[in-house]
């Protein structure tokens, strides 16, 4: 069994919490926050955009805490530290990890900008445990089937891709974090990233990145439309933010068109994934249980209890959809398309 110390109890810290009760590999030995009423099972102010939050008071008993989560990485009872601290501190408690010995689970984005996302790669590199942040869509059924269908080559090349994810301002982090762009990279960098991360792990790395995009409530970047152009005339359109009012509800949604199909997804439609065929016939192709969530954690498990290094994401691969998220940003102040490669 491996013993995880989880660091940060926000709204990804609660969620990783109940997925390591529930799985048999994993058990929580230790927590650490900075805010001490969460440290004594008080997660009532936890909120999110997706899943059922704490509102009653968690039983900790057995689990060691931790006020100042650094301390965290003496323990020698923890295997593992998973960070779902605010994007601004993934860099230096990463690092601290990492040379701890320990194997490192990170939320996403890997860091605040590429050049710290650069760093935490060679330590990385340098660790002894292994590392991997958590870009959860390369795990979501439904996208995990479309990059296998698409990789199978059973419907010919892929000739487009629409990629969408849009939501209201996240509010809820502790201290408001999410709405300090400052801190989060605003939802370019913390929602939108999810899907130039998705675009790359399907077609690997653009030619050229053109993006636009328009300040919001975080004060940063918190709408972007990006285009990136891939060789053979194939191009991917991303359009991801939370500057829509509340109550909009959060959506995700892909459509992929090949040379003898277009696969289609849409969360808030309520339909399962699609394959409308060149031949007309509908297909609605079989997709595993569980959420992207539960089923990247027990990956990143299954991996520490085989000595195996994570292969579906790795240290260059989430580096590099920091660098795209890079890329788009100069775009947007150049007003104007960059090269990529």
């Amino acid at each position: 069994m491996v013993k995880v110390g989880l660091i940060g109890l926000g709204f990804m810290g609660y969620t990783h919490y109940q997925i390591y009760k529930k799985n048999r590999r994993a058990k929580v030995v230790a927590i650490g926050d900075y805010n001490r009423d969460k440290l004594e099972g008080d997660w009532s102010s936890v909120g999110g955009n997706l899943g059922d939050m704490a509102r009653e008071k968690e039983d900790l008993s057995g689990i060691k805490t931790y006020a100042n989560p650094l301390d965290m990485l003496g323990d020698p009872n923890v295997d593992v530290v998973d960070i779902c601290l605010p994007t601004d501190l993934h860099h230096d408690m990463a690092i601290q990890a990492l040379k701890s010995g320990k194997h490192v689970f990170s939320e996403k984005p890997m860091a605040r900008n590429f050049k710290e996302a650069q760093e935490i790669a060679k330590a990385a590199g340098r660790a002894k445990g292994f590392y991997m942040v958590g870009h959860c869509i390369r795990f979501w059924p439904e996208y995990e089937v479309a990059k296998q269908i698409v990789d199978s080559g059973k419907y010919g090349r892929v000739e487009e891709v629409f990629l969408r994810r849009v939501a209201n301002p996240p509010t809820y982090g502790d201290k408001n974090w999410f709405m300090n762009a400052t801190r989060s990279g605003g939802g370019e960098l913390d929602l939108h990233i999810h899907d130039a991360d998705y675009a790359l792990y399907l077609l690997g790395k653009p030619k050229r990145v053109w993006a636009w995009g328009s300040k919001g409530p975080s004060g940063g970047i918190d709408v972007v439309h990006a285009g990136l152009e891939y060789p053979r005339n194939v191009h991917v359109n991303i359009i991801g933010g939370w500057a829509y009012h509340a109550p909009f509800p959060f959506n995700m949604e892909f459509c992929i068109r090949c040379e003898k199909a277009t696969l289609h997804y849409d969360m808030q439609e309520g339909k399962p994934l699609t394959i409308y065929t060149a031949a007309g016939k509908v297909i609605v192709p079989k997709v595993p249980a569980g959420t992207g969530w539960e089923r990247e954690l027990d990956y990143f498990l299954k991996c520490v209890e085989k000595n195996e290094k994570p292969t579906v994401v790795t240290a260059q691969s989430s580096l590099e959809s920091v660098r795209l998220i890079d890329a788009e940003m100069r775009s947007i102040a150049a007003g104007k398309a960059v090269d990529y490669r």
